[in-house]
This record gives structure tokens, C-alpha cells and sequence, in this order.
């Protein structure tokens, strides 16, 4: 069944673009069709339907409360129409009315189970495991050679106490050698986690004592200067946290009903 979004003769205008639905308490009589009484209550969801499809919020107008009026006559003739022609009764449209079906109650089966595990107190939870103890930017600097040998070589020399910089100009394969090795300011998210594991065990001034391997090459990494990062406000990570929640905790519910289930696939 075409939704009625993509029913030329009732297709919002343009004028109605701007609205969403608006509840009314009352649940009087807004109409009668053919004799049936359509109340505040069935219009107004009638409304909110129409405000989800448009993907628009804010309030509506007198005038586009007129406008969706008559629209909603609009369909229910069409719709009494096509129920007299016996269009209800064709074999395409009752199993498009039963996936349809189908859609509405998971969605809402879906949405009651996420109402119970998307909790603000998760959301919390979520935000101080990710953000809680802060992080650290590393500005680092690096000899980047093919080999190991190689890597133990720009060591002995480094012992002997020849300069880092120097040593990556004349050494590294990296193209941070035309800066002494300086890779500037960088998180633990943006290294390789062989390197950013021997980074963080490092205090300012000092060079790895063994070579870091990585799909790179092998690396001797010095340290020159540390600093915190303050973690951003909940509000500005609430949304990015709330979607990751959300698929898990979609996930994690179907492997379960997955897991309490008899599947034979034939």
C-alpha cells in the first residue's frame, strides 16, 4: 500500500513543511464523514504521522491545522473508496498490510526494550568509561628504519649521545626526517598501538630503549612534551554516546533472542 506521503492529489504544499504535531487535550468531534465522527484525538495523530514523515519539528498554524483537515478528508475518502472497490481483500495488499504490521509492533517491541536499557544513569555510565579519566596529547619525534639491526644501530649511536634530530635526518626512512623525526602533536587514537603503548611509558626527554615495531618499519620514539586534554561536556558527546548504546544494546537483544531460539535453516 503507497504511503500517503506519495499520493499526489493529498502531498503537503509547500506551506507545510514547517510543522509538527501539536496534541490537543480535548477528544471533541472534529469532523463527520459520511456519517463517521472523527475526533481531536484521531486528527492529532493524524498529524504527528504526518510531522515524522516530513521529519520536521515546531509548531503548526491555524492555517496548516486547515490545510492537514482537509488533507485527512482527503484520504479517508480515498480509503472508503478503495475499501468499496474491495481492494482491502486482494492477496498483494493484506500481506503488505501484515509486513507492515509486522514493522509497527518490532518498532515499538524494539523502542520498550531500548526505554529500559538507554537510561540517562547509562548514558553516564557510557561517558565517564570513554571520557572519565581525560586523555594526554604526546608531541613525539622518531627514527623510522627498515630493520631491526638497523633500529639497535640508531640506538648504540643515541647511547654514545649523538643528537635524535640529527640521526633522523640521516637515518629515517620516515618523511618527519626533514624535521628531525617531529610528528607533532598527536592522541594515543592516532598512533599505532605498538607505538602509542611505549609513548605512554615514557616521561619528557626520553627515547624508547628497545625498538617499537609496526606495519611501518621499526621505530626509536623520544618524547618531547606531554599535556592533558580536557574531556569534552556530556551535551557535546550525548548524541554520538546515545547511537552507540543504542546499536549495542540492539545487537546485544537479538543475540540473545538468537541465543533462546530453535533455528533450522533448510
Amino acid at each position: 500500500m503507497k504511503s500517503l506521503r506519495h499520493l499526489p492529489i493529498i502531498l503537503l504544499s509547500a506551506s507545510l513543511l514547517s510543522f509538527s504535531g501539536a496534541h490537543a487535550e480535548e477528544t471533541d468531534i472534529v469532523l463527520v464523514i459520511d456519517g463517521k465522527s472523527v475526533d481531536s484525538e484521531t486528527f492529532n495523530r493524524y498529524i504527528t504521522m504526518r510531522a515524522q514523515q516530513v521529519q520536521h519539528n515546531g509548531a503548526i498554524s491555524q492555517e496548516q491545522r486547515k490545510l492537514l483537515l482537509q488533507e485527512y478528508i482527503n484520504s479517508e475518502l480515498l480509503y472508503k473508496a478503495a475499501v468499496k472497490a474491495g481492494i482491502d481483500t486482494s492477496a498483494a495488499v493484506k500481506a503488505e498490510l501484515e509486513m507492515q504490521k509486522r514493522s509497527v509492533i518490532i518498532n515499538h517491541g524494539l523502542k520498550s526494550h531500548l526505554d529500559k536499557t538507554l537510561t540517562e544513569a547509562a548514558l553516564k555510565e557510557a561517558y565517564d568509561k570513554q571520557y572519565g579519566q581525560g586523555s594526554n596529547e604526546y608531541h613525539t619525534r622518531h627514527i623510522l628504519v627498515k630493520s631491526e639491526p638497523d633500529a639497535n644501530n640508531i640506538l648504540a649511536a643515541l647511547k654514545r649521545g649523538e643528537d635524535f634530530k640529527k640521526l633522523a635526518g640521516t637515518s629515517s626512512i620516515d618523511p618527519s626526517s626533514s624535521e628531525g623525526g617531529d610528528l607533532g602533536w598527536l592522541g594515543s587514537e592516532q598512533m599505532p598501538p605498538p607505538f602509542a603503548a611505549v609513548v605512554a611509558t615514557l616521561k619528557p626527554g626520553e627515547y624508547s630503549n628497545t625498538p617499537v615495531q609496526s606495519r611501518f618499519g621499526w621505530h626509536i620514539i623520544q618524547l618531547d612534551e606531554k599535556r592533558a586534554i580536557d574531556p569534552p561536556a556530556l551535551e557535546a558527546v550525548a548524541e554520538q554516546l546515545a547511537t552507540a548504546l543504542q546499536n549495542k544494546a540492539v545487537a546485544d537483544y537479538i543475540e540473545d533472542l538468537r541465543n533462546n531460539a530453535s533455528i533450522e535453516i533448510k
